[in-house]
């Protein structure tokens, strides 16, 4: 991002779009990526083959959305002034005059037609008549030279300012993102601080756990969803002990709270544990929301340790137990201080 706000600020065009796209295929930008390749690429073609090796992995619905708006926000950055040099597309009411040129291209471009008027000068020799010709012609070929070298500054200009204007927004992006990781990493602490002092169980569990959270291996992805299985019943051990038969839960419905069925227990806990309020009606939902996925792996656990298991998929269940639990110990700790107004 520096890099960018470095070409912007030294006016290198072709270097800040390079920076830029740079950034965009970092971050997993599609949309970036595409807008900075067409200012790259001005031959269709060239940007097609380009755009499809980025995004060959997508399906062929986003491929063409890419394609569309890009080409839509692309046109509209570049629509000049109606100019003998500049392109017309579409017809009617869609007509527009697009001014077609690389990035890569602006400042080359500017030089070449700076030079090009420093170039008609008259010759010193010639005639009146010759000279007054030559003027004329100079003048009007001049014009329309200074003409394309304002229409490339302005069009210098755009790009600049949208490579900036996506770092800014990248920017904004990444400290978001920081602050997220702040609060994620503090009820991570909070929830483990808490387990530490009351249950070594959980605590044990919720630490093997984090220890698989950077394995890439499908195996150790598995065994992450398998971890956390476990803390859920850890957890539902420690705040509700099994108990055999069945029992007349707090809604109504009879269940069995026994050893296996933690998640009824976990479940019961939370709801006989605190007053009817709205952060409680929030808490339980977020226990549905927990319960639905601990199902889920006792149905993966089914399959055994290999189930097909995706980084994400394991990463979610492990951010869903600590936000669930930061929750429920924030709960807690207020009504151990004798209010349930949280």
């Amino acid at each position: 991002m520096q890099r960018i706000f470095d070409h912007v600020e030294n006016g290198a065009v072709d270097k800040a779009v390079r920076a830029a796209l740079r950034l965009s295929r970092r971050i997993g930008d599609h949309m970036g990526t595409a807008m900075f390749l067409r200012e790259l690429y001005a031959n269709s073609t060239e940007f097609a083959q380009v755009i499809y090796d980025d995004t060959s992995h997508l399906k062929d619905e986003a491929r063409k959305y890419l394609r569309e708006q890009s080409l839509e926000r692309w046109l509209r950055m570049r629509t000049m002034p109606d100019l003998p040099f500049v392109m017309n597309s579409g017809s009617g009411d869609d007509k527009r005059n697009v001014f077609v040129v690389s990035a890569a291209d602006l400042d080359a471009d500017i030089e070449q037609c700076e030079r090009s008027i420093a170039d008609m000068t008259i010759p010193p020799s010639m005639g009146e008549f010759d000279t007054a010709a030559f003027t004329d012609r100079f003048l009007s070929s001049k014009g329309l030279l200074r003409q394309r070298i304002r229409t490339l500054q302005t069009t210098k200009t755009i790009v600049l300012d949208h490579c900036q204007n996506f770092a800014i927004k990248v920017e904004r992006q990444l400290a978001a993102q920081v602050k997220t990781m702040s609060f994620l990493a503090e009820a991570q602490n909070q929830v483990q601080n808490y387990f530490k002092a009351r249950s070594a169980d959980v605590y044990d569990k919720l630490l093997k756990a984090n220890q698989l959270l950077d394995s890439t291996s499908n195996e150790d992805q598995a065994l992450l969803l398998t971890e956390v299985r476990r803390a859920i019943k850890a957890v539902a051990d420690h705040f509700y002990a099994p108990r055999p038969g069945i029992h007349r839960c707090q809604d109504g419905v009879e269940r069995k709270l026994g050893e296996e069925q933690y998640a009824n227990r976990l479940y019961e806990f939370v709801h006989s544990e605190f007053k009817r309020s709205t952060s409680t009606e929030l808490l339980r939902v977020e226990t549905k929301h927990l319960l639905a996925f601990a199902e889920r792996l006792n149905d993966l656990a089914s399959k055994g340790v290999h189930a097909d298991v995706t980084a994400s998929e394991a990463k979610q269940g492990l951010l869903g137990l600590y936000m669930f639990l930061f929750n429920l110990c924030q709960r807690l700790e207020v009504k151990d201080d004798g209010s349930n107004n949280a």
